[in-house]
């Protein structure tokens, strides 16, 4: 898109000033994010929102704005502000795709570290984020990409390309170079388990919360000169869920050592300071809310999360590559290998990783 009309596209909102300078930042992988320099020195973010991934972009911000207006009445921790068309309809979409908010200044963001204090900050972050949702109706968000979190869904369709005459005969190499991780991901063992999660919402033994879903480390935004946690952004895939599939994710995503696309195998290990780090503050700001239940399930939501992202790149090369996008010859198997070797590391620490979390527990 031209520079021009992205300005164009800026000033149909209710900003602060004139915008002079708009700049694409390259991050993110689904939508397309520009920082907006305004004549005033105010600065917004614009995004433009991608369809395809979710559909239904009104039924997203009203989650997004049912939730930031939720915790705004509770506490002072900052969170996303839209801005309002000038228009006002719909009151924050303009042209179907394109949305503002308020830019967080003095803040920060990592796309991975070494650093404990930062980890534990991020713990701190996402329970706290947990926390101040607690008494929300969970059940009154929309789905924005339904069966998000839905492992046996997950395992379903990666048996639907394993069986896929179309697949084999297409792609007969890649279910040779993937026979020891089909084998490995199918699994009796593996796939028996991946309903305790799903089946323990839908009877209610754990709680159905609202989750945040994709709670990686770059997702939270650090006060530039403290290392504090200010905010937790990205809030597209809020939707109905447990809390153990947020500190699963959190954990999948922070607490191992190497790219998701390492090549060296060699190189990928869970590291447990990190994630000793991790579960501290996490479970410093959830202890008040977080049932018995939750507690129990916490090393295993981290266990789904890894198994669940690992079927997923597994059943996108099997197919061919046409969900997430690749760089280089076999990339989501490669990504296949990584997470396979990650869930590997935390079925073998997993009772040091219990330990730590009954540590912190009290």
């Amino acid at each position: 898109m031209e520079n021009n009309e992205v300005f164009e596209i800026a000033k149909k909102f209710n900003i602060n000033g004139t915008p002079e300078n708009i700049s694409l930042i390259e991050s993110g992988h689904i939508n397309k994010t520009y920082l907006v320099k305004c004549d005033t020195g105010k600065r917004y973010i614009l995004q433009y929102v991608n369809t395809y991934v979710f559909p239904n972009i009104n039924e997203l911000m009203d989650n997004v704005e049912r939730v930031t207006n939720f915790i705004k009445k509770r506490s002072n921790i900052q969170t996303i502000t839209f801005i309002k068309t000038k228009e006002n309809k719909p009151k924050y979409i303009y042209n179907n795709n394109w949305r503002m908010q308020e830019f967080i200044e003095n803040t920060k963001k990592f796309l991975s570290t070494e650093s404990l204090e930062i980890l534990e900050e991020a713990g701190k972050a996402i329970g706290d984020f947990q926390t101040q949702l607690n008494g929300f109706n969970a059940e009154t968000l929309f789905e924005t990409i339904p069966k998000f979190h839905d492992t046996p869904n997950r395992v379903k369709q990666l048996e639907i390309a394993i069986e896929s005459k179309e697949n084999k005969e297409k792609r007969k190499e890649r279910f040779e170079k993937a026979k020891e991780y089909i084998d490995f991901l199918t699994d009796k063992k593996r796939t028996s388990i991946t309903d305790t999660i799903t089946n323990k919402l839908k009877n209610g033994t754990i709680p159905t919360r609202a989750t945040h879903n994709d709670t990686k480390l770059s997702n939270i935004l650090f006060n530039k000169d403290t290392n504090k946690y200010v905010a937790l952004i990205d809030l597209d895939t809020i939707m109905p869920g447990s809390i153990v599939y947020d500190f699963g994710e959190g954990i999948r995503t922070s607490s191992t050592t190497s790219r998701e696309d390492e090549g060296d195998i060699s190189k990928i290990y869970v590291d447990m300071n990190r994630f000793e780090a991790y579960t501290k503050g996490f479970l410093e700001k959830v202890k008040t809310i977080i049932t018995k239940e939750e507690l129990e399930l916490l090393p295993l939501g981290i266990w789904m999360m890894t198994y669940e992202n690992a079927i997923r790149f597994l059943t996108d090369y099997l197919n061919g590559d046409i969900y997430f996008a690749v760089r280089k010859e076999d990339h989501n198997l490669i990504r296949t290998k990584v997470q396979s070797e990650i869930l590997k590391q935390i079925e073998y620490n997993q009772k040091i990783m219990e330990g730590m979390i009954k540590k912190y527990e009290l």
